[in-house]
């Protein structure tokens, strides 16, 4: 529907403003008369002539008639999100806010550090995909080098364990095991001459050698108590880690000699003689620079230290503590300088300050100029040391360092693999059984001593025959160690040392690609992989960010403050009503459809909302949603609609679009014509306005409550107050009146909206037909079977009427259509009855109409068609 539509719709309301157009008043003065008349008794005899009527092009329509309630466009009950103390409330009841103005909020400080914590996050892993996409640093290739090389040592300590397990023996080892079973075999004979010399009288030699046998027993005690705890108690971690910590160190070394030893025997290359040679160039030119700025920062030095002298040598603190100093000035003078500063005129501080920003460039370039004379230095010992050929004792010392350095790394990791073999229970009773032996060689050498000095009693005997059995069994110990050193591997170890060898390997695989992966750069999937880490940190940030954001309360549109609920200092909860927001100054009507007009309604019809708390005043709405989902209560099912009051911009283009006004069958009232120059499109006859007037210029007169223009005169016959026609022109004119004594519904520019809540009654638009000629229905009479009106008779015809047949159109129950037979301007009688006669009093009380249900499109008077 468009936005004429409303034209239509208050022309449906509101009655016709007959005062302008002589027509209707006639034809309301004539309704008038007929109504006198119909509520006077019968009287035979008394004959009221025909009413008479002019067809007129207008347009039918329909409306719906619906009740409902004004309502805020928009409302809500604003709440934090989260709970805390309340530290502001920025506004107070009534104040208007606009979109995203913060209303309140609470303490934020757990929050913001929370922001923080993932800001610092983010940058982090930043920072880390940075890494991945940057060049290797030369500590991380230094530290992936030695972890190969420590890799490497182990490599080298499991393959030397698995040869010695799978080569035969050597010929070290077999040598101690014998000479363990040799000194075993020497224990036992000792311990059998101790036993067949308790007989006789020891000797001084005996004696002698008894005491020497004492302490060697003791000394062999304490070395296979020693070698039972080494082999009893696994190394530390801490000695497993200092060999090989050792290992890689050694072999550090040990590579640094050999590149060292290369680097002598193969010379400079010629590359890096060139670039000696042009370090030496570029540190000369340096050290010229940087000679030549200093001196001119010397002479600037010298320059500001005069004038400044000159001027303000006088001074006490200048004359003794400053003029008297050498050039450059200390920190101690320049202090002395800016001290002064304060109290002093802007000359003196301009002076002062120029001196002390010349000492401080002089000392920065000589300080330049030093660091390029030692530069130079250095480059020039750098090319000599190129240059000059490399030393036979150089060469030697280099060489003797290599196989240093290679002894060490052997010793480092034989050390390791000892650390590294674990003891086998075999070794640990051999250990225990030669720290019995030890123990009984000891006891049988203090025997024997003292028994050197005592006479032989049965005990002596029999401790003398102990020692030979614990000889014995060290002797039997050691002859199995020795089969043991010389029998070949079990699989068991073979299959121990080969695992550690492959777990070595590994490990080597491990830090070669480590070191791979250094050099060629990060992977696309790890970098993909810390992209995702850095999204990650900015999803931690945002949802941060949220729950920052959510400790204050935010205007979501703009609104009145209705309520306010909490202050400053207030503990909320979370979901807590703290506000309560609204559209005051857009209202909606919420309205309740039946189920029979729901069919007629569609979004976008326009009509016009009355309430009971505002009595004479309408404002034009239009429908902007219709639900489909149904309420029932008690039976009675309903629907849900809303019509928004138009407002603002949308008043003045309605205005704007209220092109004819007037009830149909009755005449229109073209404002545009009217209002516009000279006012020609519907004037009344026999009313003419003066040159220069409009209709405007008579309704703000009118409105305004002064004397009409000049040359202005009212047609005669039209009796309306003065009141009413102020209200009449002020509702033309967009002002507050209402629809009292004829005049239109205002139009809505200044009026006061209804408050959220008032009840409303409202009339919607659903069809406005195509003009057409309208009659009213009371002229139309059903003859024969066909429609007739009757219209005054021609000259010389004889009689007061002649009927013309004609064909209907739709109806609203008070006019009809007429689509063929007669045309707009066309005089119809009204009271002719069907025989031809003059309409009686006598014959009826009531106007009789045609009867119209027989035909399409015409319903019941009153309502829909």
């Amino acid at each position: 529907m468009s936005e004429v539509d409303i034209d239509a719709l208050i022309r449906r309301r509101g009655p016709p403003w007959r005062w302008l157009i002589p027509l209707a008043v006639a034809v309301a003065a004539g309704a008038g008369v007929g109504a006198f008349l119909l509520l006077q008794p019968d009287e035979p005899g008394v004959v009221t002539e025909p009413q008479r009527a002019e067809a007129e092009t207008g347009r039918l329509s329909t409306t719906v008639d619906l009740s409902g309630a004004a309502a805020a466009e928009r409302s809500a009950e604003l709440s934090f999100e989260a709970a805390g103390t309340v530290t502001s409330v920025a506004v107070g009841v009534g104040d208007s806010v606009r979109a995203g103005d913060t209303l309140a909020a609470i303490d934020d400080s757990a929050a913001a550090l929370r922001v923080e914590t993932a800001a610092v996050q983010l940058r982090l892993a930043e920072l880390r995909l940075e890494a991945l996409l940057a060049d290797p640093q030369e500590a991380d290739v230094a530290s992936a080098r030695q972890s190969i090389a420590s890799a490497r040592s182990q490599v080298a300590s499991a393959e030397q364990a698995l040869a010695r397990l799978l080569e035969p023996p050597e010929a070290g080892d077999l040598a101690s095991a014998e000479q363990a079973v040799a000194n075993a075999l020497s224990q036992l004979s000792s311990a059998e001459e101790a036993l067949a010399a308790l007989s006789e009288p020891p000797e001084a030699g005996d004696l002698a050698s008894a005491e020497q046998a004492v302490a060697s027993t003791l000394g062999q005690l304490s070395s296979a108590e020693e070698a039972l705890a080494a082999l009893s108690e696994p190394p530390e971690a801490g000695e497993l880690a200092s060999a090989e910590q050792a290992v890689a160190s050694a072999l550090g070394q040990l590579l640094s000699a050999e590149e060292a030893l290369d680097t002598l025997l193969a010379g400079p290359s010629e590359a890096e003689t060139d670039s000696g040679r042009s370090a030496v160039t570029q540190a000369q030119a340096q050290v010229t620079s940087a000679t030549s700025r200093a001196e001119d920062s010397l002479i600037a030095l010298e320059e500001a230290f005069d004038r400044y002298c000159d001027l303000y040598g006088y001074l006490r603190v200048a004359d003794q503590e400053v003029c008297g100093a050498a050039l450059p000035l200390s920190d101690g003078h320049v202090a002395v300088v800016r001290d002064s500063l304060d109290g002093r005129s802007s000359a003196y501080q301009r002076q002062a300050t120029g001196l002390m920003a010349a000492n401080l460039a002089f000392v920065a370039d000589e300080a330049a100029r030093e660091a390029a004379v030692a530069a130079l230095s250095s480059a020039e010992e750098r090319l000599a040391e190129l240059v000059a050929p490399a030393q036979a004792e150089d060469v030697r010392q280099a060489e003797l360092a290599v196989e240093a350095a290679r002894a060490s790394h052997a010793a480092a990791e034989a050390r390791l693999a000892d650390l590294g073999e674990e003891s086998s229970g075999e070794d640990v009773r051999q250990a225990e059984l030669a720290v019995e032996a030890a123990r009984a060689s000891h006891a049988a050498a203090e025997a024997r001593l003292a028994d050197l000095g005592e006479e032989s009693s049965a005990e002596d005997v029999y401790q003398a025959e102990l020692a030979v059995e614990a000889a014995r069994a060290s002797h039997a110990a050691s002859v199995a160690r020795f089969e043991e050193v010389s029998a070949p591997a079990g699989e068991g170890e073979v299959g121990q040392a080969r695992a550690s060898l492959e777990s070595a390997r590994a490990a080597l695989a491990t830090a070669q690609a480590r070191f791979d992966e250094l050099m060629a750069g990060a992977t696309e999937n790890a970098v993909e992989q810390q992209r995702e880490s850095v999204r990650l940190a900015e999803i931690s940030l945002a949802e941060a960010r949220s729950a920052l954001d959510d400790l204050s309360v935010v205007a979501p549109f703009d609104g009145i403050v209705e309520a306010v609920n909490v202050g400053p200092g207030d503990r909320v909860t979370a979901n807590l009503a703290a506000f309560s927001l609204s559209t005051t100054d857009r209202v909606l009507v919420e309205l309740t459809v039946t189920e029979a007009d729901l069919p007629d309604l569609e979004v976008g019809q326009a009509g016009l909302a009355s309430f009971d708390a505002l009595s004479g005043v309408e404002y034009p709405v239009r429908i902007t949603s219709i639900t489909r989902v149904p309420e029932a209560a008690q039976g009675v099912v309903t629907y849900e609609a809303e019509a928004r009051i138009l407002s603002g911009p949308e008043i003045a283009e309605v205005a704007g679009d209220l092109a004819v006004l007037g009830g149909a069958g009755a005449g229109g009232l073209d404002l545009g014509a009217m209002a516009g120059p000279g006012g020609p499109g519907m004037m009344p006859p026999g009313f003419e306005l003066p040159e220069g007037v409009t209709l405007r210029d008579i309704l703000q007169a009118a409105a305004s409550g002064g004397p009409l223009p000049e040359g202005v005169t009212l047609p005669e016959g039209l009796d309306i107050a003065p009141e009413d026609m102020q209200r009449i022109a002020a509702g033309l004119l967009g002002g507050r009146g209402g629809r009292g004594a004829g005049g239109p519904a205002a139009l809505p520019g200044a009026r006061p909206l209804p408050a959220p809540g008032m009840s409303a009654s409202v009339t919607i638009l659903t069809e406005l037909r195509e003009p057409a000629v309208l009659v009213p229905v009371s002229a139309v009479r059903q003859i024969d079977g066909a429609w007739h009106v009757a219209v005054p008779a021609r000259a010389g015809a004889g009689t007061g009427f002649e009927r013309v047949a004609v064909e209907l159109g739709e109806s609203d129950g008070t006019s009809v259509e007429i689509a063929a037979g007669l045309e707009a301007g066309a005089v119809v009688l009204i009271g002719a009855d069907s025989a031809g006669a003059a309409f009686s009093a006598t014959q009826s009380r009531r106007i009789p109409g045609p009867d119209l249900s027989g035909f399409p499109g015409v319903g019941p008077p009153g309502g829909r068609p």
